[in-house]
């Protein structure tokens, strides 16, 4: 089952889509004088165009566009609105029906036959109901599916591109019916084209993001495995991928054995000029347990970089807490590289311009935040993460925790099998001057992240300033 995110998402250009939508409708009924003698059709057809709509936005922010990650603020944040957009057209298109059936009630009979395939008997309008039906059909079972079933990843990766199908079907019963969409010129030249640019992403994610998506060859380094938890490090085999800490990757391995499809995952280093890069992935399921048969020089592709979770942390003008649950620890891993490590940045000189645009964080006078981390596992041997986080603490120019907290970070490993569920009264019980004034970062499982995300609003921490990695498929 898919978890969606509470936190709130601009929908500004989806409601001004809709809105749209039902201006254009019902003002081409009215200059048109065309009204249903049938009531029940006026709610039946504004559901049919606004599920239609909302199916266009769900297929046009799969395309992993740049444009609408940078309007959203991540890719994270786009899936989780696709999510949202695709549990509201689920039950607007349930309604179409119902209420095109509900001026035969009370015969019930009479009511559920017109749900369903109708004898066409060379009528165009029945021929088109029996389209609208099975598209009705495909689509409510793949977003069932979807997002109220669990399935291995793989099964719902591909369960997506059946969307393909709806969206043909969709477009063959508007034609068929020839009603509204069809007969009103700027309704069915606004509807095409939303039918048109869904069609294009379809086509672009299906069969031409594997060769023109942000595509880089690299190349296994090295690998450690900690309990289920495997630490891989990529090495570039050609041109090298420009990223920030914690964002992620689609990553694709070119070996027999593996399956070789994309699956995401969050960086967990920061930037370095060989554009090297880590992986911390958890074993949990059939793909994950086969990278097992990964040996180092094994060809993987690469796709992204994707998401803007670091982006508050690296303009520098807040202290951070950081809240990583279990394997949501990963994007914290290469941000808390990067506020320990300043000896080890470059000179205005060495850096040069571009790298100075692009990585403000690897430049001698950018100066981190203060930062507080709080890995929380259920259990110690579920923390795998927690020798490399303390290795960083001691590597860099702090070498040990001493100096380290006299300049003002903090990390702690919370483990919730002794000292309960974690809150957010603990948390800024133990932040230096409390969690008020900081920007407040979280990833982990969803029930912890909504309870704390509550928390920290009764303590007075603005919205604003709450940062959370959305990326969560389950």
């Amino acid at each position: 089952m898919l978890t969606t995110s509470r936190s709130h998402q601009n929908l500004g250009p989806v409601i001004f889509s809709l809105v749209l939508t039902m201006a254009l409708w019902l003002g081409s009924k009215w200059y048109f004088n065309e009204g249903f003698d049938n009531f029940y059709k006026y709610p039946a057809k504004a559901a049919s165009l606004l599920a239609t709509v909302l199916m266009c936005w769900c297929i046009v922010l799969s395309a992993r566009m740049a444009f609408f990650e940078d309007y959203f603020g991540g890719l994270d944040k786009v899936y989780q609105v696709h999510k949202r957009l695709g549990k509201a057209a689920f039950f607007l298109i349930l309604a179409h029906p119902l209420f095109l059936a509900l001026d035969r009630m009370p015969d019930v009979p009479a009511f559920l036959r017109r749900l369903w395939f109708l004898a066409p008997g060379g009528d165009r309008y029945l021929a088109g109901h029996n389209l609208g039906v099975a598209s009705l059909l495909l689509m409510a079972g793949l977003l069932a599916v979807t997002l109220w079933i669990r399935i291995p990843y793989h099964r719902w990766k591909r369960s997506h591109e059946w969307f393909g199908l709806v969206l043909l079907a969709v477009m063959a019963h508007v034609i068929v019916v020839d009603r509204d969409i069809a007969r009103y010129p700027l309704l069915g030249l606004w509807m095409y084209a939303l039918l048109g640019l869904a069609a294009l992403a379809y086509l672009y994610i299906r069969f031409f993001y594997a060769r023109y998506g942000p595509r880089y060859a690299y190349c296994v380094d090295d690998i450690e495995k900690h309990g289920d938890i495997l630490q891989i490090t990529f090495a570039p085999e050609g041109q090298r991928m420009d990223f920030k800490p914690s964002q992620f990757i689609y990553l694709v391995v070119h070996k027999q054995g593996i399956a070789a499809e994309p699956h995401p995952y969050s960086i967990a280093c920061g930037y370095n000029r060989d554009s090297r890069f880590k992986l911390g992935i958890k074993q949990v399921g059939d793909h994950t347990r086969s990278l097992d048969r990964l040996e180092e020089n094994d060809a993987v592709s690469v796709y992204g970089p994707y998401g803007r979770f670091s982006d508050r942390f690296l303009a520098a003008d807040r202290d951070c807490v950081f809240i990583g649950g279990g394997i949501g620890i990963t994007p914290f891993l290469g941000m808390w590289h990067v506020a320990l490590h300043s000896e080890e940045r470059l000179s205005l000189d060495e850096a040069g311009e571009k790298l100075m645009e692009m990585h403000p964080e690897c430049i001698r006078n950018w100066k981190s935040p203060l930062v507080s981390l709080f890995y929380v596992c259920i259990t110690e041997d579920q923390a795998c993460f927690d020798n490399d986080i303390k290795h960083e603490v001691i590597q860099s120019h702090f070498h040990g925790f001493k100096a380290f907290e006299e300049r003002g970070h903090y990390y702690e490993l919370y483990l919730a099998d002794r000292q309960g569920l974690i809150t957010a009264e603990y948390i800024d019980s133990r932040v230096r001057e409390g969690v008020r004034d900081k920007n407040i970062f979280l990833c982990g499982p969803t029930p912890m992240v909504s309870a704390l995300v509550a928390q920290f609003k009764t303590l007075g921490v603005s919205e604003e300033h709450i940062i959370l990695e959305d990326f969560n498929l389950f």
